[in-house]
């Protein structure tokens, strides 16, 4: 990308959106002289700081990237805004990773208010369909197992959410091909999301099998 060229079309996008480079700055967080740099073209944003610049400006990630305001008529373009919704900026998976983990954590509290001391983690069916317990263990045990996995989930999730290189490669994928790559983030967050549930899943069947 040109940073002349980035430089006039982000100045032009800013007026026609009537903001100053003070008002962009502070919508962003960032000082008006990083804006009157990029707008002269000696420097780029803050790969951190590209998709608060797009949104404050009413552009697309790619469109912001390209330089192209995208005044044209694009028959994919209300597709590819719904898979933009799916980026982890608008649906907050950290929330849903901290609700499982409290989820597992209520289940383990309710097990030990209504189970015996020992409960059953493992079945066998026998010939007339009947399941038997095969495995049995200390429920306060089986509980801490459940909130220890939870927890660390939960933190792998947090690491990659918040880790440079995963947020950065998806910045920059988005940006070239904005399908593809939501799709690719929705299922690595689908993918932990999954791994979260198991606990509280392995929980919820000892609370219907004991």
């Amino acid at each position: 990308m040109d940073a002349k060229a980035f430089g006039s079309f982000l100045a032009e996008t800013r007026k026609a959106k009537g903001l100053t480079q003070s008002a962009l700055a502070e919508q962003l967080h960032v000082t008006d002289k990083a804006v009157s740099r990029w707008e002269r073209g000696l420097g780029f944003p803050d790969i951190n700081t590209l998709e608060p610049l797009a949104a404050a400006l009413g552009l697309t990630l790619a469109q912001l990237m390209h330089a192209d305001p995208g005044d044209g008529e694009d028959a994919g373009q209300s597709l590819e805004d719904f898979f933009a919704l799916l980026v982890p900026g608008r649906i907050q998976w950290i929330s849903v990773a901290n609700a499982i983990f409290w989820l597992t954590i209520g289940l383990a509290l309710w097990i030990q208010l209504v189970l015996p001391f020992q409960v059953a983690v493992q079945w066998h069916p026998e010939e007339n369909g009947i399941l038997t317990p095969s495995l049995t263990m200390p429920k306060p045990v089986v509980c801490l197992i459940c909130i220890a996995l939870s927890a660390l989930v939960t933190q792998i999730c947090k690491a990659a959410e918040h880790g440079f290189f995963m947020h950065s490669f998806f910045i920059w994928g988005r940006a070239f091909h904005s399908r593809l790559f939501s799709w690719l983030e929705l299922a690595l967050h689908l993918w932990y999301t999954w791994m979260s549930l198991c606990p509280p899943f392995v929980e919820a069947m000892i609370l219907l099998f004991n």
